[in-house]
């Protein structure tokens, strides 16, 4: 499973190659704002594929849909990495953006929902195992798209041709081995409500709330991982090397937040946990606004990565408490419209923010909205047990 989370977490390594497509010497020479459309693109399908990857999890052996998976997630970037320049952009649009974008998201949940299958007592922890390879494949991905971007730095859509028929590989090796525990785990005494179809889950107001949580909690941290290599070297003068270390570093970052978080909110509390998160994000932000030295970058920038990597640990097992694990891969593959949404809008704003004014307003403008979406999570309580099915 975490094989296959290494391929899809590459997508946080957007800034590097982002970078390259808007160099003036590359066949694209796109503008800041152009660039982070396909990054935009492919987190706006993620929704489809979490959708259509829970309620398949319900009703089809998991590992035929982790193959569809990586044949959509590596197809997208094959068909992305056959563009030439700038007038075959859609090319990248709709490789990367829209087919890999639903791939990731089919990817993304399966391994999500079937360890908290395996281990229903651990469910934080669960989550936290199968999203932390997400986290580290930016680790490992960012050195190589960095190295690939500097061979094509003619055309760099290439990049994502190597990157495609790595992943494709990749992916279908992992999902050979994914299967259902072989008999029906036994679930824990819950303090929340159990039981919830997807239908259900809707008409609370709960769902909704936690739906908003997430999204806040990954606008903050996609927006900045979206942009971080040229804002690094914009706000910092860091060269396009050392902002490319400095992403697989944040993945590092990224990748160790699941299991803290995961931990840190079995003594905290899952919605206390995210009051932490968003606020620690919300002021690191607002200061990063500030930076002009890498010294002071790189662990604002690592603060931001911890909570934003623990809301994808702690989010999973808040869905399972509130509406239960029987049809969690479904209510969550739900609530994950908040990550297509925040793929949206975050980096959309933060490029615009950036073409017209800088990083640094920018980051303040994210930050300030994150600090009061803190309040969020303090108004969020687990449901009354559902009404039986009639």
């Amino acid at each position: 499973m975490v094989l296959n989370q290494l391929a899809y977490g590459s997508v946080y390594s957007w800034s590097i190659l982002s970078a390259g497509l808007q160099s003036p010497t590359s066949s694209f020479a796109l503008g800041r704002d152009e660039a982070g459309l396909p990054f935009a693109a492919a987190h706006a399908l993620v929704f489809l594929g979490t959708v259509l990857g829970g309620l398949l999890m319900s009703r089809r052996p998991p590992r035929g849909i982790a193959l569809l998976a990586g044949v959509l997630y590596a197809g997208g970037f094959l068909l992305a990495g056959c563009a030439q320049g700038r007038g075959d952009f859609w090319l990248v649009l709709l490789g990367y953006g829209v087919i890999s974008g639903v791939g990731l998201g089919l990817g993304y949940i399966v391994p999500t929902t079937l360890l908290q299958r395996w281990f229903p007592s651990h469910r934080a922890l669960a989550a936290a195992i199968a999203t932390g390879g997400f986290g580290l494949g930016s680790v490992l991905s960012a050195p190589l798209t960095r190295l690939l971007v500097t061979h094509f730095a003619a055309n760099p859509a290439r990049v994502l041709l190597v990157l495609g028929g790595l992943f494709l590989v990749t992916t279908l090796t992992g999902a050979a081995f994914f299967h259902n525990p072989p008999r029906p785990a036994v679930v824990p005494a819950q303090s929340g409500a159990r039981g919830y179809r997807p239908a259900q889950a809707l008409r609370t107001r709960q769902w909704y709330l936690l739906t908003l949580v997430l999204f806040f909690n990954t606008a903050a941290g996609i927006s900045m991982l979206s942009v971080v290599a040229p804002a690094a070297g914009s706000l910092t003068g860091l060269s396009p090397t050392a902002a490319a270390a400095l992403t697989g570093a944040l993945g590092v970052f990224n990748t160790v937040g699941r299991p803290l978080w995961g931990w840190l909110s079995g003594r905290t509390g899952l919605m206390n946990a995210f009051v932490l998160m968003l606020a620690s994000q919300g002021l690191c932000l607002i200061a990063l606004s500030q930076v002009a030295s890498p010294a002071l970058f790189l662990p604002l920038a690592a603060l931001v990565c911890l909570s934003f990597g623990g809301g994808f640990a702690t989010m999973p097992a808040a869905a399972s408490e509130f509406f239960g694990l029987a049809h969690a891969g479904a209510v969550y593959g739900l609530m994950l419209i908040g990550w297509s949404l925040a793929g949206i809008a975050g980096p959309l704003l933060v490029s615009q923010l950036a073409a017209h004014s800088s990083y640094g307003t920018a980051f303040l403008v994210l930050g300030a909205i994150t600090v009061v979406a803190a309040v969020l999570p303090q108004l969020t309580r687990a449901p009354k047990a559902p009404r039986p099915s009639v």
